[in-house]
Formats: C-alpha cells, structure tokens, sequence
C-alpha cells in the first residue's frame, strides 16, 4: 500500500493542489472538498472513517457546496492528474 502511494502521489499533484487551494480558502479540510465535489457531481460518497474524529470531520462536507468554478477547476486539475485507477465494480460509467 505504501509503496502504490509513493507511485500514485505524484501524479495526482495538480488535483491535490487545487484541493489544498479550495479547501484553504474554504476553511475546510482537503477530504470536505474532496467529498462535497463528489456531490456536486451527482454521486453518494461513502466516505471511511476509522475514528469519531473522522466521522465528525467528514460531517463538514455538508451544508455547504461549491460553486461552479471550483467544481471546474478541480474538474480541470483531475484531468491534468496522470493518476490511472482500477474502475470500482459498482461503479455506473
């Protein structure tokens, strides 16, 4: 698992960037963003937690969204992350 992060992490530096910038500028966590713009997108995240603290924190995801141009622009830097993922079965194309 460690070494498939010190592959993957790289790769995904535009989206985590534009994450860390929303979220800053939010004031929320990279993970609140990361789950509201699941929503924004029309899924159901279903977010792990392994601790309460977790779970609180993923509560900030909502009662809040983002606004179009941030749904873009983390639209644009997924699309400039050359991060390639193994398809979830239950996902919906």
């Amino acid at each position: 698992r460690r070494q498939l992060f010190k592959q993957l992490l790289p790769k995904a530096k535009p989206l985590l960037d534009e994450l860390n910038a929303v979220a800053t500028s939010r004031g929320k966590t990279m993970s609140q963003v990361a789950i509201n713009w699941c929503m924004a997108k029309g899924c159901v995240p279903i977010p792990g937690a392994k601790t309460k603290a977790q779970a609180i924190e993923n509560l900030g995801a909502l009662g809040w969204t983002l606004s179009k141009g941030e749904v873009e622009a983390l639209d644009t830097a997924a699309s400039r992350s050359k991060v390639e993922t193994v398809q979830n079965i239950f996902m919906t194309q």
